[in-house]
């Protein structure tokens, strides 16, 4: 895993050198031709309150919400047999234990269903490393549904009776040195997950990133991609979902070595599943984006059950489908967004939306605790395959097969520039939170073309194309622009009931934006982008992790 001479060590931006210190690779021998190599980042203190007792339900009660800076240790890692605990009729849960002894411990809602109903904050929210809401306020507790309530008691683990080989895992991989690695943690840790082939690893980003901690390996499905439950985290529990190319998913906890099946053997959906993220303030309840264009709402406590959505006359209307009332299984709601494959989707600062993204080439912007379907905007041409928020909720961002990369106004709905940079596909996108204020803002995105791009973007700076007539087609948009804010600005008094479909601009009405800084940085496509505050974390195709150290 040594950087070879002919690979990019360094790249130079405004604010100085990006130094390349860590080069993270699993090697499987064979490419990932499918989503390639993602990335889980997950920061955890322990110092503050270091004899901190569990309380009854079994929730550590530590501060967690730390960023990242642990001691050195030393580890190696060691291959384990692998003893699976298999499960009754009525469950899924699996233990994994090395042989070798470890101490681990619609366009209008459905009615007659539950409401995904939660409070709106006022304004946006600036995330910070690893934030996460803890409370959002603007209605009364029992109007609340559970997942944005952040004091739950944890569903208790079920007991297996019988031991088995597992049909789904192939074998648990642990650090000799796990245990006592564990048991010596003092200041933070900041674990690193990430998928390559058929393997799911765990490692340590701060010290040692190179060794890893574990690695789950699977028989039949490929890890497509993962998430970290913020809220959760704590010295003794992580909650981590994995989504599978069989359209499995399953909830793992990397520190005891349990995990739960959901969706198995796709009783619920069949499809390969391309992305899962935990809902904003939940414990339980995530959501999954699959192939054939759904969106699936589930509850990590909740057993799966055989599920029909529910089919319109009209193809392009949003529909969302639900149990009833009571229902006690999965799923907990049911989106038919297109009929193209949903590729990504993120969720905005204020906890209230979600922008979804798709083959067909549409971004959508959908309230997701109303269920309400609000804009779709069109790429230039081709599929778009990433999306992400700025930190004050102001902006989107979509990449895809356009080569480009597109900015949007939330608020005002409308496109605000296209950047020109990248000579293929665009895989990732993500704004950089330390270098973004109330007027500027920085982010980057990689593509196929193997390059990462670097880009600071000001509204005020934008050259905008003139034409004929422009400037009376500038003063009507500025006229429709401020009757969309205020609408917006009363969005919880009066529901938008209609989706509004943005119409392509061509590029003689849409300002252009050129890169700060440019890079062939892999010699193989690359796959995502993250921003830390001490990095930039890049992943690519094959499956190297690279870890950039910003400017000291």
């Amino acid at each position: 895993m040594a950087v070879t001479s002919n690979e990019c060590k360094d790249f130079l931006v405004v604010e100085g050198q990006y130094i390349l210190r860590d080069d993270i690779s699993l090697d499987t021998g064979v490419p990932s031709l499918t989503g390639g190599t993602l990335v889980s980042v997950v920061s955890v203190k322990y110092k503050e309150y270091p004899t901190q007792p569990i309380s009854s339900n079994g929730e550590n009660t530590i501060d967690v919400f730390g960023e990242q800076n642990a001691n050195n240790r030393s580890t190696s890692s060691a291959e384990n047999t692998l003893v699976v605990d298999d499960m009754d009729d009525s469950s899924d849960v699996e233990k994994l234990q090395p042989a070798q002894s470890q101490n681990i411990e619609p366009l209008s809602p459905i009615t007659d269903n539950i409401s995904l109903t939660s409070p709106t904050q006022t304004s946006p929210m600036k995330p910070s490393n690893g934030s996460i809401p803890t409370s959002i306020e603007g209605k009364k507790e029992d109007d609340m549904f559970s997942f944005f309530n952040p004091v739950m008691k944890r569903k208790k683990t079920k007991n297996n009776i019988t031991k088995t080989t597992s049909s789904f895992v192939a074998k648990i991989v642990q650090n000799d040195n796990l245990t006592k690695i564990l048991a010596n943690r003092q200041n933070e840790d900041t674990y690193l997950f990430f998928n390559s082939g058929r393997t799911f690893c765990w490692t340590d980003l701060t010290n040692k990133p190179k060794e890893l901690l574990s690695k789950v390996i699977f028989t039949k499905a490929l890890p497509m991609c993962h998430d970290v439950n913020q809220l959760t985290r704590s010295c003794d529990h992580l909650d981590v979902i994995i989504g599978f190319s069989s359209g499995d998913i399953i909830w793992f906890d990397p520190l005891c070595n349990k995990y739960y099946r959901l969706n198995k053997q796709g009783v619920i959906n069949s499809s390969s599943v391309t992305m899962v993220k935990w809902m904003p303030g939940s414990e339980n309840l995530f959501m999954a984006s699959y192939s054939d264009g759904s969106i699936i709402i589930y509850d990590k406590d909740k057993d799966d059950q055989s599920f029909t959505a529910s089919t319109g006359n009209d193809e392009e209307r949003f529909r969302v489908s639900r149990p009833s009332k009571n229902a006690k299984h999965n799923p907990v709601s049911h989106w038919q967004v297109s009929k193209k494959s949903v590729t990504a989707f993120a969720f905005s600062p204020d906890c209230q939306h979600v922008a979804i993204v798709s083959v067909d080439g549409c971004l959508r912007i959908i309230d997701f605790v109303e269920e309400v379907l609000y804009d779709t905007y069109s790429s230039y041409f081709g599929g778009l395959l990433c999306v992400c928020w700025s930190p004050d909720g102001r902006y989107v961002l979509t990449g895809g097969q356009d080569d480009l990369v597109t900015i949007w106004a939330f608020r005002e709905q409308r496109i605000v520039a296209r950047c020109q940079g990248h000579q293929s596909w665009v895989t990732g996108v993500s704004f950089d939170p330390w270098r973004c204020d109330e007027r500027n803002y920085r982010f980057g995105s990689v593509g196929e073309d193997t390059k990462l791009l670097l880009w600071d973007f000001s509204v005020n700076a934008l050259h905008k194309p003139k034409s004929p007539g422009s400037h009376r087609r500038a003063s009507l948009a500025s006229q429709s622009h401020a009757t969309t804010v205020a609408l917006r600005r009363n969005i919880v008094e009066h529901e938008l009931t209609k989706n509004t479909v943005h119409p392509c601009l061509p590029r003689s009405e849409v300002a252009i934006l050129q890169p700060v800084m440019a890079k062939s940085i892999d010699s193989d496509p690359l796959c995502s982008i993250t921003f830390r505050e001490d990095s930039i974390i890049t992943t690519c195709r094959k499956g190297h992790i690279k870890l950039w150290m910003r400017p000291s």
